[in-house]
């Protein structure tokens, strides 16, 4: 097992009930930690303020019916001992409207996260997955451009989150075959963002949920799905240290999809140390 693996904390995913596009529970979530040999594993619930799924089910939870039912199941990765179930931590997707920016403050404010993702969701009040025709109007470059900008100012607005969710959450859903997000497709873009990022101390997420729907859904292959490696090297040019990855799963069968696989790939660019976050501070291990 090399390093990165044997310290992997994968800090992005979603339970059943508290999230409504989601199945799994936090019992079989651990036993995916367990058997994937992980040092810890976190839960984070979509809060995405004024929407909700077609039957009417809302993407907010209730954060202190959220911390009654996982706080006495924290576990710090950092205190982790030889023979230890992984930790588990208890942080919060926060998707970015701009509308809503003052309830997202109080929410991390105000509750006892260990850490906060900020994610776009939406563009121009549509999502991708149901709504790709309302969003994907005009050349993929330009829609990409739009989408960084709004990572960007949602980044700069949400100060406070530590974690910059999905950059890459779009080219899931755009309708062109050859849809993989690159540096080469908005660069002024991602410069403004990993700019706020480096400000804010906030670190760039590897959301191997993204590759695997490349994957799934555009028919590449494991290796043409990576992550662009033109956006993480800009990223460390321009002063980004740390990187948290992540399955986002929502099912039992996406836990740890493709992770190893990704974490080689990340390891042969250089980049070998993944952080998490408790109480909002930064850990490796």
């Amino acid at each position: 097992m090399g390093q990165a693996m044997r310290y992997l904390v994968d800090t992005h995913n979603h339970l059943g009930f508290w999230s409504p596009d989601a199945t799994q529970t936090d019992e079989e979530l651990m036993e995916e930690a367990i058997r994937r040999r992980l040092h810890g594993v976190a839960i984070s619930d979509h809060f995405d303020p004024d929407c909700e799924m077609d039957d009417g089910s809302s993407w907010m939870f209730d954060p202190k019916a959220y911390m009654k039912s996982f706080y006495g199941k924290r576990r710090l990765p950092s205190q982790r001992k030889a023979g230890d179930f992984p930790g588990f931590l208890i942080g919060i997707e926060l998707g970015w409207i701009p509308d809503a920016s003052q309830l997202l403050h109080e929410v991390i404010k105000n509750h006892p996260f260990d850490f906060a993702i900020i994610s776009l969701h939406f563009l121009r009040d549509h999502d991708p997955y149901t709504h790709a025709e309302e969003i994907f109007t005009s050349e993929l470059h330009r829609i990409y451009d739009e989408v960084i900008h709004t990572i960007a100012d949602s980044a700069e607005e949400m100060s406070e989150a530590q974690i910059i969710g999905h950059f890459d959450f779009f080219s899931r859903y755009a309708p062109e075959r050859d849809s993989k997000m690159c540096y080469e497709h908005a660069p002024e873009a991602f410069d403004r963002l990993f700019k706020v990022m480096v400000k804010n101390d906030q670190v760039l997420e590897i959301n191997v949920g993204t590759v695997n729907s490349l994957m799934k859904r555009k028919g590449y292959s494991l290796d043409q799905a990576m992550p662009d490696p033109a956006i993480l090297n800009r990223y460390r040019e321009l002063g980004g240290r740390h990187f948290t990855i992540c399955s986002d799963a929502h099912h039992v069968g996406q836990n740890g999809l493709h992770m190893r696989e990704t974490v080689t790939y990340l390891e042969s660019l250089g980049i070998t140390e993944f952080v998490w976050f408790e109480e909002g501070e930064l850990n490796t291990h």
